[in-house]
């Protein structure tokens, strides 16, 4: 299921399991050297000393055994603050989506010369005055509000990164069209379509992951 309202529980398990392994190995470990102290000190025969590992082996195992026992679940929830605040960005961000195809549409129409570059610029000035705007709202209100609400801010890594690659290449598209020189139409178009299958990609990052922890969000 590629949705993050049960990445919760993966990282409970994913951290339980961890805690198991270390005291797995550090009990085995600690007690086959305590075994081979003794041993060295004559206290413990080679037969004697045989047995005891084992036991110890078999212990160590019972100890990492113990993660197929059910831990708790994570229940998700938000405070009703969290729950407005991720509305409001989740509203803004469907009012985002006529102008992520914009920038396929431009891309476009790019193809044949002459080209008009009018609509392009058009395009990069809403994507610096609104797109990077919501980007960057969402970077500072959404991924803490999900960081507190799945117990860890690992799991807003991958959005965070992507907000970043948009900035990015937003800078580098607008850079290439400010210059005193016309741009090279073939880099722009290459520009806009990677920008435009990170905006997808990362669209569906959020649809399935963010803004489907909010009531109604997922819809």
């Amino acid at each position: 299921m590629d949705r993050v309202d049960v990445l919760a529980d993966a990282i409970l398990i994913a951290r339980r399991s961890r805690l198991i392994a270390r005291w797995s190995v550090a009990a085995g470990m600690g007690l086959s050297v305590v075994a081979m102290l003794a041993a060295a000190a004559g206290l413990l025969p080679p037969v004697a000393g045989a047995l005891v590992q084992e036991g110890i082996d078999l212990g160590a195992i019972a100890i990492a055994m113990t993660a197929l026992i059910p831990g708790r679940s994570h229940t998700v929830t938000l405070r009703a603050d969290d729950v407005a605040t991720a509305r409001r960005l989740f509203a803004e961000h469907r009012e985002m989506l006529p102008l992520v195809e914009r920038v396929r549409a431009v891309a476009d129409g790019l193809d044949v010369p002459p080209y008009d570059l009018g609509p392009l610029r058009i395009l990069l000035d809403d994507l610096r005055d609104r797109l990077l705007a919501h980007e960057r709202a969402e970077e500072a209100e959404l991924l803490p509000i999900m960081a507190r609400a799945l117990g860890g801010s690992e799991v807003t890594s991958g959005l965070s990164r992507t907000h970043a690659e948009i900035e990015f290449q937003v800078g580098r598209l607008s850079r290439l069209t400010t210059g005193a020189n016309e741009p090279d139409v073939i880099d722009v178009r290459r520009l806009l379509y990677g920008l435009y299958a990170i905006l997808r990609l990362h669209n569906a990052q959020e649809e399935e992951g963010a803004f489907s922890l909010v009531p109604g969000g997922e819809s």
